[in-house]
């Protein structure tokens, strides 16, 4: 077997199921950042119950949006955590977002996204809203920040805040309304995978 294929096939193994190539991460040891990433695969999936500060954060669009909607939805809804500096996981769970929502269809309006920057000094209203350009985010896919303390108390209230941007985990928390509790999911399942629980909450 040449060199050529033997590297062809560990390239193929290696490839995020679900992401084009252009959206795998390649992680930089030097980077340093995001330094709990784990490798592709299922979700490890728990259920909890959650109680919100009373903050208002801000969107993309430079709008005040109140942590309580977060609860008060009237559709399913989906977060997940991430900043727009990150080159590790970060592009990697914004793209199964963004993937999720063309597996679901017609059914993506349907569900509220909401991703939520763990990194509010560095990603105002605007940085937000070029990267969810990057993602072909429509209007319905919230992006949010806020000042650093009204951050960290919503981080904290979720359980996914670890003191520091550079070792946050991946972590998608999905809810129906009315639930009490939250769906967790944790590690980095590609699309098709985060769909199949995203029409769970929709039936």
């Amino acid at each position: 077997m040449t060199r050529l294929i033997r590297l062809s096939l560990v390239f193929t193994l290696v490839m995020l199921p679900g992401l084009p190539a252009a959206q795998t991460p390649a992680a930089d040891p030097a980077d340093g950042h995001c330094a709990g990433m784990q490798q592709p695969g299922p979700f490890a999936r728990t259920r909890a119950g959650y109680t919100l500060p009373d903050v208002t954060l801000v969107d993309q669009g430079g709008q005040p949006f109140p942590a309580a909607r977060l609860l008060e939805a009237g559709r399913p809804i989906a977060v997940n955590f991430i900043f727009t500096t990150c080159t590790t996981i970060c592009p990697v769970m914004s793209a199964t977002f963004a993937q999720t929502r063309r597996e679901l269809g017609g059914d993506a309006g349907r569900v509220r996204f909401v991703s939520i920057s763990i990194d509010p000094e560095h990603d105002t209203p605007a940085a937000l809203a070029r990267y969810a350009g990057k993602f072909q985010a429509p209007p319905d896919w919230v992006f949010l920040t806020g000042s650093s303390p009204d951050v960290i108390r919503v981080l904290k209230a979720f359980d996914v805040w670890t003191g520091s941007k550079f070792s946050h985990r991946p972590i998608t928390l999905l809810r129906r309304p009315g639930d009490s509790e939250w769906v967790r999911l944790e590690g980095l399942g590609n699309g098709a995978a985060l769909a199949a629980e995203v029409r769970a909450l929709l039936e």
